[in-house]
Parts: C-alpha cells; structure tokens; sequence
C-alpha cells in the first residue's frame, strides 16, 4: 500500500486550508446518520439580500427566517451526486445527468426537481452545505478556531483511498456533543475525501475522483432560459404572507381573536441620565423599546435611534418614545404617558 510521508496535524491544517488548487471531477455519495440536528439548518435572508442557494438542498430557504428542509429532503439511502470543480466554478448532477447547480465565475444556475429552467443567482450566494457537497469546498482556517472538531484524538495516520496516498485524523466533539469525527484527506491536494461520524452512521466521501484533469469550460455556464432569482424571492415572499395569513386566521378560528391586546410589566434599562433629568432608556429585557426625555427645548433632538414612533411634551419634559416591530395602541399610549406624568 503506498502511504504518504508523517505529518503533522499543523501540517495537515495548513494542507487542508492552503493545498494546491487542482481540477476534480468524480462521484460524491453522502449517507445520513440518526442525528436528527444534522438534517436542519436554519438560514435568514433579509430584504435585498440574494436568497442563498444551498448546493445539497433544492428546498429554498425563507426570505425573512431561517428554515429546515423538509422530510422530504432528508433521503433514507445515500444520495450520490456527479461533480466537477475547477477553482471556483462547479458543476453538479444527478447519476442521471440531469444538472442541480451550475456554479460560473460571476453567475450560478439551481435547477429545482424536472423543471429545465433554473433560477439564476450570483455565484457569492452559493453555500456547500448538505448532501456530501462540503467535500468540495476547502476548509477554512478559522473552522479550526474554538472547540467545534478542531483538536485530533490521537495521531494522524496514513492510508490509502480510491488509490490516492491520504491521511487519517480523528477530531474531538465539544463537549455538547457526544461523538468525534473521522476525516481521510487527501495527500496531494488537502481536499477531505471521506468525513464520517461513526457513532451515527454518517459517511460523506468520494467514491470517484479524477484529480488534475482540465475539464470543458462550458460545463460552468449555462445559455438557456433562466428565472431571475427577484422572481423566485418574489414567489417566496407570497409564499411566506399566505402561510402566515393561514396561520393567523386558525389562531382566529381556533383560539382567540386578533390582535391580542396585553398588558406588560417591563423593566427599563438605564443607558445614560444627566444632571438636568434627562435620559435614554431601554425598555424590557429583550430591548422592546426605547424611551428618552429631556427639559422642553426648540433645539433639534438627535436620538440615533431608527424611528421614532411618538413624540410629546408635557410639564416641561420632551419625551420620545418607540416600541420595537409593534405599536402601543391609543389607550396604551395615554396610559404609558400618564404613569410618567406627562400626560
């Protein structure tokens, strides 16, 4: 069996994180274990931001909350997916041939279940998370910060694998989790060519590989039709407000009208106070709102704040006042105003 020369596991950090970029094509099978966290994740896309395109998932992701892929998303077989990568563009299909993502220099093309028309978004977006695609992307350095699988159990050690002189370390779990992990990496490139977790059974590795193979370079474009990603964070967006309007109206049928009205008992957070009785103040716990006053004065009052919602003067004092994501209503408002003496 041929073996590649001992290594360090400083070496093989600096193997995995900076090795020679070479062109690879192959076949990468990813089989889930019983950890059910694994099979989640959760992804936040704000307001003009592009929708992340996750390279192992064809479920999309919500616009404004994270979400988890579906039951159906998470296969009881291994998953095997084709694969060509050359410096930052790759190239994923089904066995069959079907394509699932094209990734360009600028541009990446997501084709969802049969439909031959992808969604086209930037190539930044793209993440190499879930069914085994991690396996093309290099580590980064600071993956191997903190306590999250970064110290090896042992030694590292050589093998063999797919005819290829590798290595073989076994890394530490935190301490919130009960299992290591087992990596194979590459000799020649520092590429992860198997990580498994053998307490749960879940094996991510490459069962082709052709390493150093210039590939076409039209297998990184795409000149068909395509879906501009605004129509699909568009559709998302409808998709999101129906849900939500769905869920509402069986709150409505099911428990109790809306909105809820409630009364709180907050505390308030102090930010700074001056010797003439003005201030600036959080209220609640998880920062509801924010609430200001200062001696009644003509001059600007520059607060920094994104908004605020009320603003009133009473028995000297200015007062302003903004609640987080929701608004007091009128009542709530004069009842507010008359707890601080200012209504």
């Amino acid at each position: 069996m041929t073996t590649p020369g001992a290594i360090s596991w400083v070496g093989l950090l600096t193997l995995m994180v900076d090795g020679p970029d070479l062109p690879v094509r192959g076949m990468i099978s990813s089989r889930e274990g019983d950890d059910e966290s694994q099979h989640y994740f959760g992804w936040t896309a704000f307001a003009g931001d592009p929708v992340p395109v996750f390279a192992g998932f064809a479920a999309a992701v919500d616009v404004e909350a994270g979400v988890e892929p579906p039951e159906e998303h998470i296969p009881e077989e291994p998953v095997l997916t084709r694969v060509w990568r050359s410096g930052r563009r790759v190239r994923l299909e089904h066995p069959d041939g079907r394509p699932t993502l094209i990734v360009g220099d600028e541009l990446c093309w997501r084709f969802r279940g049969d439909d031959p028309v992808p969604v086209e978004s930037p190539s930044r977006v793209v993440v190499y998370q879930g069914n085994g695609t991690g396996l093309l992307h290099r580590r980064e350095a600071d993956g191997f910060t903190g306590e999250d699988f970064t110290r090896p159990t042992g030694p590292i050690g050589e093998t063999t694998f797919l005819g290829r002189p590798a290595y073989t370390v076994e890394l530490a779990p935190p301490a919130h989790k009960p299992y290591p992990i087992q990596l194979v990496v590459d000799a020649e490139t520092g590429l992860v060519l198997q990580q498994r977790n053998d307490g749960f059974g879940a094996v991510d590795e490459w069962t082709e590989i052709v390493v150093g193979e210039q590939a076409d370079d039209r297998l990184f474009s795409w000149d068909g039709p395509v879906r501009p990603e605004a129509d699909e964070r568009a559709e998302l967006e409808q998709e999101w407000q129906a849900e939500q309007a769905e869920r509402a109206e069986w709150f409505r049928a099911n428990v109790a009208p809306l909105p809820l009205r409630l009364e709180l008992d907050l505390g308030v957070h102090v930010h700074v106070h001056e010797s003439d009785g003005s201030f600036e103040a959080s209220i609640g716990e998880s920062h509801l709102g924010s609430l200001a006053r200062r001696p009644s004065s003509e001059d600007d009052w520059p607060l920094g704040w994104s908004e605020v919602q009320h603003r009133w003067s009473a028995d000297g004092w200015d007062w302003a006042l903004s609640i987080h994501d929701d608004q007091l209503t009128e009542a709530g408002l004069l009842r507010l105003k008359q707890t601080l003496g200012g209504a």
